[in-house]
């Protein structure tokens, strides 16, 4: 057995087809309640953002993959750390694990990097926590993702939650499929910032808001042919009181939570309840192909875990962030 270990370019499609079946395989084990990844969904979570560079780094064992990791670098915030998750073939993670976690280090310290952040699944926790543990990780932070199935839910208790109450008649909700109209972006850029409250242990700097970076990443995600649904509620002065994002990739039946947030002057207000409830009526009438909707939380975001359980999601796995210092 000889490891050979390949730089490969996201943006090529021929890397995605060689990677989708490493992917499939490893995500069925590490995660056995997600919806089995197409090439789409892949060339979604793979494709550069706004502001980042990716690349993959993947270990052949005689000319066929076997592993690897999408490496992302900010090019603009937190540039001293380099992150990605790690998928491996069940059977292959004894002996590969470990050259790949070294060769993400190795490629972070080249990029000027002083840390290397990776995440894994507890399903997948007793393959890979011993070999981050000898590589110096260590533990530092951890989400739940959660998924709602769509075929459950009751519409007219949906429609309820969607309505307007007490608390929050006086908002005026509005919803769009991606572009946002120009005159709404400069509100939401700013009530992007509500996101960086939600809690996290793992020390991340968050740009500023910035119009023209929304608008890219929106382009991006036309680039892609994923749909980026919107909802937002507006105080009378035109503020944004609270927002919700749902990206949906044709012919996939998962659509996934982008971004969530009510600005804390607008909380306790159901606004939250009530954004995630209208839009998933949405959905449900727009994507019928859609039948599950997932979503991330760090696991100390009581107030949105919460949220998510009363709408009927159920914990899916939890996913592990360790740190690697350089």
């Amino acid at each position: 057995m000889t490891i050979d270990i390949r730089e490969l370019d996201p943006a090529q499609p021929e890397t995605l087809a060689a990677l989708l079946p490493v992917f499939q395989a490893a995500l069925a084990v590490d995660a056995p309640l997600h919806a089995r990844p197409d090439t789409a969904f892949m060339r979604l979570v793979t494709a550069a953002r706004v502001d980042q560079h990716r690349v993959f780094l993947a270990a052949y064992d005689d000319g066929a993959p076997i592993g690897y990791g999408c490496l992302i670098h900010n090019l603009i915030v937190n540039q001293d750390m380099v992150f990605a998750d790690i998928w491996v073939l069940p059977e292959r993670r004894a002996d590969v694990a470990a050259p790949l976690i070294e060769a993400f280090k190795e490629y972070a310290r080249g990029r000027g990097a002083t840390r290397f952040v990776g995440g894994s699944t507890e399903p997948a926790a007793a393959g890979y926590d011993p070999v981050f543990t000898a590589g110096g990780g260590r533990k530092v932070d951890a989400d739940q993702r959660s998924q709602l199935d769509l075929t459950t839910i009751d519409r007219d208790q949906y429609a309820a939650w969607a309505a307007p109450s007490e608390k929050n008649a006086h908002y005026r909700v509005e919803s769009w499929l991606a572009p946002t109209p120009e005159d709404l972006l400069p509100a939401l850029a700013i009530a992007g910032e509500a996101m960086h409250d939600a809690p996290s242990t793992l020390e991340f700097e968050h740009p500023p808001p910035d119009v023209d970076r929304r608008r890219r990443r929106e382009a991006f995600f036309a680039a892609l042919d994923v749909r980026k649904y919107n909802i937002a509620a507006f105080a009378e002065d035109g503020v944004v009181a609270g927002f919700h994002e749902v990206l949906v990739v044709p012919g996939f039946r998962m659509a996934d939570i982008d971004h969530t947030a009510v600005t804390a002057p607008f909380r306790g207000h159901g606004l939250g309840l009530r954004l995630k409830a209208a839009l998933t009526l949405r959905l449900l009438a727009d994507e019928p192909h859609v039948d599950l909707i997932g979503t991330w939380n760090n696991t100390d975001n009581e107030p949105m875990l919460r949220v998510n359980q009363t709408l009927g999601y159920r914990p899916a796995e939890v996913w592990n962030t360790w740190q690697f210092d350089l």
